[in-house]
């Protein structure tokens, strides 16, 4: 799979009207026009992450006929009163609010991987930091297997590094979990100290409130 991620702001009040919104259109044959596989929704302090996992390959017939549906339009048109973007003041267009990964790490397949847990980590990042935190992860990564990681990305969004992983079992996220607690407060805080301006808290865990997976 491939995987996009966009960054917004929203209140947790709104979280029923987002859900809703995304599950009519969710419901309709347009997901799969776009080759979407998966669509995850997280919310942590205001800022929501939005991540979009799409099959390999596209059918850009379908794609381009997609992209004029009217249904395209209306879906962001009925979210603008509840989806802000991040920096209003810098944003024209939908792409301003696209994360960029320069992080992926996929552990090895042992046989049909069957359905993942997602987990979502946000820290404090400048965009100078990317080459060390990138070598801390690569070596992190050498053991990832042992807790039941099955893939890893790091995107960067602003002043944000959208930290995502995916997980063979409930209980596999959970100890995957501390352990990148562990991680973005431990040794890439110690060794990184511009990733922390402020006291870093261990609160980074982001709340999923939407999932759609094709059947």
């Amino acid at each position: 799979m491939r995987s996009m991620v966009t960054v917004s702001k929203m209140d947790r009040d709104a979280i029923p009207e987002v859900s809703k919104l995304f599950a009519e259109f969710d419901s309709t044959e347009i997901p799969g026009l776009i080759g979407l596989h998966r669509r995850q929704l997280f919310i942590h302090h205001g800022v929501q992450v939005h991540l979009y996992d799409f099959v390999e390959k596209s059918d850009q017939a379908a794609l381009e006929k997609a992209k004029s549906d009217p249904r395209m339009a209306r879906l962001s048109v009925d979210l603008q009163p509840f989806v802000t973007p991040y920096e209003p003041e810098t944003w024209n267009s939908p792409a301003d609010s696209a994360a960029s990964c320069f992080y992926a790490w996929e552990g090895e397949s042992e046989g049909r991987p069957g359905p993942t847990e997602t987990t979502v980590t946000l820290a404090r990042m400048e965009a100078d930091a990317i080459p060390e935190v990138t070598e801390i992860f690569r070596d992190f990564d050498a053991t990832a297997q042992l807790m039941g990681i099955r893939r890893r990305q790091l995107f960067v969004f602003k002043d944000l590094c959208i930290h995502i992983q995916d997980h063979a079992r409930r209980d596999d996220a959970d100890i995957a979990q501390k352990a990148a607690t562990d991680i973005w407060f431990g040794h890439v805080l110690r060794e990184l100290p511009r990733l922390a301006p402020q006291e870093p808290t261990p609160d980074g865990h982001a709340i999923r409130f939407y999932g759609w997976e094709t059947s």
